[in-house]
């Protein structure tokens, strides 16, 4: 058995302890559990249980698990718990995870909070990334970290290093960069650098630029995961205006970030928010999902009145409704596939000036080359299902309405996302209901002209 398994499936039987109060049982099968597995279980137990487990775990352990919870399931923990079992947790968390927690609590709350922390320095950095907007860098990162100067030898920096390496210190040994007597930023090194290096060499001659990859602490976190993504980075430097070293954003507070900012974004293209991922009560998930529901409840109706509008030529022929879904299906397919591409080539970045003309026009021309193979496989598809039944002309009607509403939705789901952004609207929202509710409007349309003008032609 998987030990990240073992707590999911002694839930009933931690259950039952619990409400036997068989605590001396309790403790042992928590003393031989991880306690990070019991994060995977967490949600399956009430509240009242939630507390109970998390005051039987051992001092470490209950803070490797408060690390991992929901901010809601810390926020909850650190409201029920007494003050004397409160301060350990607070004294043993990282200053961003602190700010980031009480950027959530009320300023009633984070004052009382804060009094219960003793270390001076750690109080002086939680106020320092609590003067930061919430989901900007300078909220995200870290105030410790190791000041060294280009006139240091490595042998005298890793002596340095070795000194700070102590127990329970917070400094961040695994980024290192130069400043100088101002701390402003003048490099940075890698701990291989370093220790590969003569121990007479000046770290002034070991240090690269860091310039590319400096990150103001006003940035938003997207932006800063973008540069990490770009080059690759487990740690960046964040400065002020003065160029000054204030603090260091590391890879893992980046991976954060990613699974916020993904899940945010997979809620938007379905319509709805992240908060709904993890909502219970059914009321506040119908009123997250109202709204764009309402929006594509408008745009079907749109195209009933289409279809409404064109009730000669479907009279004329009849069997064109049959074809309608699908040619409104693919192209609401396409669009959506085009508008994901899109969205996920601006949160990398890499869509900018020329190039999002050129990404436009790549995704017409694959729509193009895509409706021309579908209009070829649904033109004869329809020869040999209905042309001896209707006109000739039937299956042309068929291969070029597919042909043109795939082309048209492409080029519509690429260029919905960056005409959204333009307007300072997140791209995400261009996908999902908006997408397929503009493509199934727009090949409605195509589909009854194309249909009109054709059979007008053949008369």
């Amino acid at each position: 058995m998987e030990p990240s398994h073992s707590i999911t499936l002694l839930v009933p039987e931690i259950k039952e302890l619990l409400a036997e109060k068989n605590y001396v049982l309790l403790k042992q099968v928590m003393r031989e559990s991880n306690p990070l597995d019991f994060a995977d279980a967490w949600k399956r137990f009430a509240e009242e249980e939630r507390l109970q487990l998390f005051k039987l775990l051992p001092g470490t352990a209950a803070l490797k698990l408060f690390e991992i919870l929901d901010i809601e399931d810390q926020r909850y923990l650190l409201g029920k718990l007494s003050e004397e079992n409160v301060t350990p947790l607070l004294e043993g968390m990282e200053s961003p995870d602190l700010a980031k927690l009480f950027h959530k609590m009320s300023p009633r709350l984070a004052k009382k909070m804060t009094s219960l922390i003793k270390r001076q320095e750690a109080l002086a950095h939680i106020d320092l990334l609590m003067k930061f907007p919430e989901h900007s860098a300078g909220s995200l990162m870290h105030p410790e970290f190791v000041k060294l100067t280009p006139k240091l030898t490595a042998k005298q920096a890793t002596s340095l290093l070795q000194a700070i390496a102590r127990p329970y210190e917070k400094e961040h040994l695994y980024s290192l960069f130069v400043t100088d007597e101002e701390g402003r930023l003048l490099g940075a090194l890698t701990l291989q650098d370093l220790f590969s290096a003569p121990e007479d060499e000046r770290l002034s001659e070991l240090m690269t630029s860091a310039e590319a990859v400096k990150v103001r602490p006003e940035t938003d976190q997207e932006e800063a995961a973008k540069l990490f993504s770009k080059y690759g980075l487990t740690a960046a430097p964040v400065v002020n205006g003065e160029n000054r070293l204030v603090g260091i954003l590391t890879a893992k507070d980046i991976l954060s970030v990613v699974r916020q900012e993904a899940t945010e974004d997979i809620a938007k293209m379905a319509g709805t928010r992240a908060s709904d991922v993890e909502e219970r009560s059914v009321l506040k998930i119908v009123r997250f999902r109202m709204p764009w529901l309402v929006t594509t409840l408008l745009g079907e109706l749109l195209v009933a009145a289409i279809i409404r509008a064109f009730e000669p030529t479907l009279s004329e022929m009849l069997v064109l409704a049959s074809f309608l879904p699908l040619i409104a299906a693919m192209g609401g397919n396409v669009g959506s596939q085009s508008a994901m591409i899109m969205v996920r080539s601006i949160a990398l970045g890499t869509v900018n000036g020329n190039g999002k003309f050129r990404a436009v026009f790549r995704e017409a021309r694959v729509g193009f080359l895509l409706g021309l193979c579908y209009a070829v496989i649904l033109g004869l598809a329809a020869f040999f299902l209905f042309g001896r039944s209707f006109s000739d002309i039937f299956p042309v009607i068929i291969g070029l309405s597919i042909c043109v509403s795939m082309t048209v939705a492409a080029t519509i789901g690429s260029v919905g996302p960056l005409l959204l952004q333009r307007v300072g609207v997140d791209p995400a929202t261009a996908t999902g209901p908006l997408i397929t509710t503009t493509t199934d409007i727009i090949s409605t349309s195509f589909y009854f002209v194309i249909a009109t003008v054709m059979l007008a032609y053949v008369r």
